[in-house]
């Protein structure tokens, strides 16, 4: 089957795509991108996208999914109606349940890959939290499961705020640390509400590992006297990267603005949506909103669509087949409209008398997504 994408303005910062162009797909390929395509493709399949932006298929590097947890959202809806093709789920189960769940992921069009949770049950008992005692980190476990599955757990995932950690510290996420290197994959650390100074934390990670929730404010943040910690700095020229995966409170205007005053930008761009985040307003809602929030705290578009597309399809081993625009790639295609109206972003819910309210003028609407060169979502009015 063909598609036809006429008339769209592409954009894709990697491949040096910046105008009005027509691509074509047969199959799940991309085959052709061009100006002014002649090729006869049926009506139904011919999509004008005049007054439309065309970007990778998005990558949403950090979310928690129905059935890996109960309050995990429900993957395909909320992932193809924005524009996202491929997912990942951060720690939402341990070495003792995901095998319990995984089958699941052969059943789905939406692409999904899993950082697996130190803990062995993950994030399964929530409101408890998970037991991140290091004497029981099942390590021969968790070695083997990630040997077992390579094409679906990508790394290790930590939580290392202080009322999981209690007087531990930041001796778990060393634990933690240990057996990732063990095992050559990285780990992703949420940070909100560390046990101590992120300047501490950070010169545990290298290259590769990712800190979450970049910009969260509490006690401890990656700012001191509003500039940039050395070490947070120096973790950075080291190939840690920072992630902006806000959800419903692990972000902070105060930490964000200040922290790109100093030009310290995300290396890549989530939501963290669960049940509880998805769709709520003013917070992350889901990634086209994130994508509108950060384009009004003064970054590219450009640079934000690299921040989840080409960034995280590199971390996932899968830069030569998805996160770009180019020919003979797999045909995974957002079609997206900016809107422009009132809108207002939030770092907390409107129930939150802490809550900072920003009043932004534009936000991004998916029109169409395309995955694997199959149409999987369609707005009502495109």
């Amino acid at each position: 089957m063909k598609i036809l994408i006429s008339k769209g303005h592409l954009i894709d910062k990697e491949n040096a795509l910046d105008k009005i162009a027509d691509i074509l797909i047969e199959d799940d390929k991309i085959v052709k991108i061009s100006e002014n395509i002649d090729e006869y493709v049926e009506e139904e399949h011919t999509i004008n996208a005049d007054g439309c932006i065309v970007v990778p298929g998005l990558i949403d590097n950090h979310t928690h999914l129905y059935p890996f947890i109960k309050k995990g959202i429900p993957a395909e809806s909320v992932c193809f109606s924005s524009g996202v093709t491929t997912v990942v789920d951060a720690g939402s189960l341990g070495c003792d349940n995901y095998e319990d769940v995984r089958n699941f992921l052969k059943y789905s069009r939406l692409t999904i890959k899993a950082y697996l949770n130190i803990s062995s049950e993950g994030l399964a008992k929530l409101p408890e939290v998970e037991d991140l005692e290091p004497k029981n980190f099942k390590t021969e476990k968790i070695k083997n499961l990630l040997k077992k599955y390579p094409d679906e757990l990508i790394g290790l995932k930590i939580r290392v705020s202080k009322n999981i950690v209690k007087e531990k510290g930041y001796e778990s996420l060393k634990e933690a640390v240990k057996i990732a290197r063990e095992a050559m994959v990285p780990i992703m650390v949420h940070s909100t509400n560390p046990p101590d100074s992120l300047d501490k934390m950070v010169n545990i990670l290298n290259r590769g590992d990712i800190v979450t929730h970049m910009y969260q404010k509490s006690p401890f943040t990656i700012l001191k006297n509003n500039k940039i910690y050395d070490a947070v700095l120096e973790a950075r020229k080291r190939g840690v990267l920072f992630e902006a995966a806000d959800a419903r409170a692990h972000f902070s205007f105060e930490i964000a603005e200040n922290a790109l005053k100093e030009n310290f930008y995300p290396d890549i761009i989530a939501t963290d949506l669960t049940a509880f985040s998805m769709y709520q307003r003013p917070t992350a809602f889901n990634l086209l909103n994130q994508i509108a929030k950060y384009e009004y705290l003064g970054l590219s578009f450009s640079d934000i669509i690299k921040s989840c597309t080409t960034v995280p399809a590199k971390i996932l081993g899968l830069s030569k087949n998805i996160g770009a625009l180019k020919e003979g790639y797999q045909a995974d295609i957002a079609i997206i409209k900016k809107e422009n109206i009132n809108v207002e972003f939030g770092d907390r819910p409107y129930s939150d008398m802490g809550k900072n309210i920003r009043k932004g003028k534009f936000i991004y609407n998916s029109m169409l997504t395309i995955k694997n060169g199959e149409i999987v979502y369609r707005n009502i009015l495109f």
